[in-house]
């Protein structure tokens, strides 16, 4: 192996890389990405020299954001070169972009310009009908990302750098190897690239680092590179194995878990491992807010701070999150006009029931039977969602509708006394946000059933009855 060329020791050192963790598999239709750049350039040349080996298809794709004006237009010009030298064909798009653009979704520029790239090479993923995306990021590259995080105060999320694999498409098989030693493999091929005089600005954090970070660390610790290279392959092990547990815990902890709410049981939780309590707090506002990364870890111990010192009734708003805790609860829920219910079966809320019929109730998608039967054929109550009631007690004129301040009704049980509903709600300790969704059937005459929890004493079946009616809540 000492007597190989140079070019062909990288090359076969990219090969093994991708074997071992299993990044390509042999018949694979590869989308290169190609900025025109050292790492891409020698990135494509790799893959070009194994792709018999591998019996590979490969494409070329570019994606140009105009950021540079002329400079970014002759990137593009010399990526369609390059497929011309290497025979492979090459599909660019534009993704024009500006600061404003990137403002007004809340990213830097950065973010939102490689948020954009990788949509574009999707796009060309499936026009290609491809299998793969490989980037061309390096070890160099994965030390940065490593200190960048460290500097902002990451977890393990971020401390883990860049992946080999994301997803089940994008790979990075050039990321075991120096910076470099892609410069020394591209002289001794004669291959050009094109430098981005982007990466020369001051103002991005990833190249102050690059230029006035990473010398002095290498003065005191040559091999910093791939320390930090090892140190994120580590932390990245670690971090999928904690959000694993972290998952099972959600799982066991999870009271409700619909597209608008998150319910978790607040002792389960605070009886976890503090790592574990973290991540399933993230996990829950992530699932909230439609997000794969954040919030931050001040805004996640402060929930908990709440949640093991604070009263019950307490609510924070992390950015549309409303987060709150009711009794032995921890709930996470979106207020957005649009999730709203519908209530297009009536106004104001109310739903119309006949005798016989049956409706929805809109709130949990709950169905309601009413039947009425002789107190001849009166059976027996077949669950605590079934209910008879003596028609001659009130006027069969029946509503569905939630509760509202004020109501009160004469409990079951409580001999004729009455009580606030709110006081009821409290007793049984219904969290609030889940009072609104209870059912009220009620009559000219008052409420006759608190929907699956309590009849009203006033309506009930007696030895006079003779007509019965049937209510019956299913799903």
């Amino acid at each position: 192996m000492s007597n190989q060329p140079y070019g062909l020791k990288l090359e076969e050192k990219v090969h093994q890389g991708i074997r071992a963790r299993d990044l390509l598999r042999p018949g694979d239709r590869i989308v290169v990405a190609v900025s025109g750049g050292p790492d891409s350039v020698s990135l494509l040349a790799c893959l070009a020299a194994l792709s018999s080996r591998w019996n590979w298809d490969l494409s070329i794709g570019h994606v140009n954001h105009g950021l540079r004006g002329e400079e970014s237009d002759e990137d593009a010009a010399f990526v369609e070169e390059l497929g011309r030298h290497f025979g492979v064909p090459v599909s660019i798009r534009e993704a024009r972009l500006n600061k404003q653009e990137a403002k007004l979704t809340k990213q830097s520029l950065q973010v939102h310009a490689r948020e954009a790239r990788y949509q574009a090479l999707a796009e060309i993923l499936q026009e290609r009908r491809a299998t793969k995306i490989a980037t061309g990021h390096t070890v160099d590259d994965q030390a940065e990302t490593v200190l960048m995080w460290m500097i902002r105060g990451s977890g393990t999320g971020g401390l883990g750098g860049i992946p080999p694999k994301r997803g089940e498409r994008i790979v990075r098989p050039l990321l075991d190897i120096p910076r470099r030693d892609i410069v020394a493999y591209l002289e001794k091929r004669q291959l050009a690239y094109r430098m981005d005089s982007s990466n020369r600005q001051p103002y991005y954090l990833r190249n102050r680092l690059r230029q006035d970070l990473m010398p002095h660390l290498k003065e005191y610790s040559p091999g910093i590179v791939n320390v930090l290279s090892r140190q994120a392959e580590m932390i990245r092990e670690d971090h999928a194995y904690l959000e694993n547990v972290a998952a099972k815990a959600f799982q066991q902890i999870c009271v409700t878990a619909e597209a608008n709410e998150i319910q978790l049981q607040r002792t389960a939780l605070l009886e976890l491992p503090l790592a574990i309590q973290r991540r399933v707090v993230r996990h829950s506002l992530q699932r909230m807010m439609g997000m794969t990364q954040g919030p931050r870890f001040d805004v996640v111990q402060r929930l908990l701070d709440c949640l093991e010192h604070g009263q019950s009734g307490w609510t924070m708003c992390i950015n549309n999150v409303h987060v709150g805790q009711e009794y032995d609860r921890l709930l996470f829920s979106v207020r957005d006009n649009g999730l709203l219910p519908d209530w297009s079966q009536a106004s104001s809320g109310v739903v119309k029931v006949g005798i016989p019929g049956e409706v929805v109730w809109p709130l949990t998608g709950q169905r309601m039977v009413v039947s009425m039967k002789p107190a001849g054929e009166h059976v027996s109550l077949s669950h605590k969602l079934e209910m008879h009631l003596d028609a001659d007690t009130f006027t069969p004129a029946l509503r569905l509708r939630s509760w509202m301040p004020g109501d009160v009704f004469c409990p079951k049980g409580f001999g004729g006394r009455q009580k606030k509903l709110q006081d009821f709600f409290s007793d049984m300790k219904l969290p609030r946000s889940q009072r609104a969704k209870v059912p009220l059937l009620v009559a000219p005459e008052g409420i006759l059933w608190v929907g699956g929890l309590r009849e009203d004493e006033r309506f009930q079946v007696s030895s006079s009855t003779t007509s019965v009616v049937i209510a019956t809540m299913n799903g």
